[in-house]
């Protein structure tokens, strides 16, 4: 029981950490005069991110490897089966801008790489190295063409009334020191909580990450698809999902590698469900955005009862 309690401790320090350091960074750069840019298409955009990034890094550092891959490839499939699948059941999900369907296509093939990259064998540093300047030339490039497009500050705006931004100096200091104080001890207690629970249920660390971490560290994303389907600004809820998803492949996956002692295994099992599972709804998602250019109630209703099914395939084969 006292492990459960943890876990939730720790979902919550992570969750309210990663609010208040986003909040507290954007305002700073708000503050400094920062392009609305480079804080829409950075801070906002990736800030939903935070929770699985540090869950993966002290996971990795604690030793649970599985539980690092777990939550990124796990996240990526609550990103776009449960995030991007729910809200579209309330309201459809209008995607029919040419930045959506950028967005999107950079998502799909960083899928496809990471794929590639698993069933190639252990996720070394120079996979690492690779993955990382893949995430640094996209947001190169992102942040180009949207300086072209002259997005900055239409993104900006799209995100405040999600953020409410702190005003004065002394809040936003605060904001800050309660974000960085938060998040690793969030990610300690729920890594070491994790733990616990998988030995109690006695499953892997992976399949810990692939669900309860996982839908725990994507609550962020959920939280601001719902809120953004509220105020009918659907396309912040899907550059949520694409952003987010290869943020986790890119970046935390990245990160995570170059600070691992070893190479990272791939688990067992997930070439055969997990990473499937994650590259077809990402495939799924992609063709709607291109095609359809909108995501109505039937395929959300669909992308939320395949996340059942992929939850169930996977505890039952636990």
């Amino acid at each position: 029981m006292l492990d459960y309690i943890q876990l939730l401790g720790g979902l919550v320090y992570l969750l309210m950490g990663g609010d208040f350091l986003v909040r507290g960074a954007v305002a700073l750069a708000r503050r400094a005069h920062v392009s609305p840019l480079i804080v829409g298409l950075t801070v906002v955009s990736f800030g939903t991110s935070l929770p699985e990034l540090v869950v993966s890094v002290q996971a990795v550092l604690a030793g649970y490897t599985g539980m690092a891959i777990g939550n990124v490839v796990g996240s990526n499939i609550a990103n776009v089966l449960l995030v991007a699948g729910a809200p579209a059941i309330a309201y459809p999900l209008v995607c029919d801008r040419g930045f959506e369907r950028h967005n999107a296509s950079i998502m799909l093939g960083a899928s496809i790489f990471f794929v590639v990259l698993c069933l190639v064998g252990e996720l070394n540093q120079l996979a690492g190295v690779v993955l990382l300047t893949g995430f640094v030339a996209i947001m190169a490039y992102t942040l180009w063409a949207g300086a072209r497009a002259r997005r900055g500050i239409e993104q900006v705006s799209q995100m405040e009334w999600v953020l409410g931004l702190p005003n004065k100096t002394s809040m936003i200091s605060l904001f800050i020191a309660v974000g960085a104080v938060g998040l690793p001890v969030g990610a300690r207690l729920m890594v070491e909580a994790a733990v616990g629970v998988s030995a109690q249920l006695g499953i892997s660390d992976a399949v810990i990450g692939l669900t309860i971490v996982a839908v725990g560290t994507s609550l962020p994303e959920l939280a601001t698809a719902f809120v953004a389907v509220v105020r009918r600004e659907t396309e912040v809820a899907v550059g949520t999902v694409t952003g987010s998803c290869v943020f986790n492949i890119l970046a935390i996956m990245g990160v995570a590698t170059l600070v691992s002692r070893s190479p990272i295994p791939v688990p067992g099992g997930f070439a055969t469900l997990d990473l499937p599972v994650m590259l077809g709804a990402a495939f799924a998602l992609a063709l709607l955005v291109w095609f359809r250019r909108s995501i109505g109630r039937a395929a959300g209703i669909a992308f939320v009862a395949g996340y059942c099914a992929y939850l169930v395939a996977l505890v039952g084969g636990a």
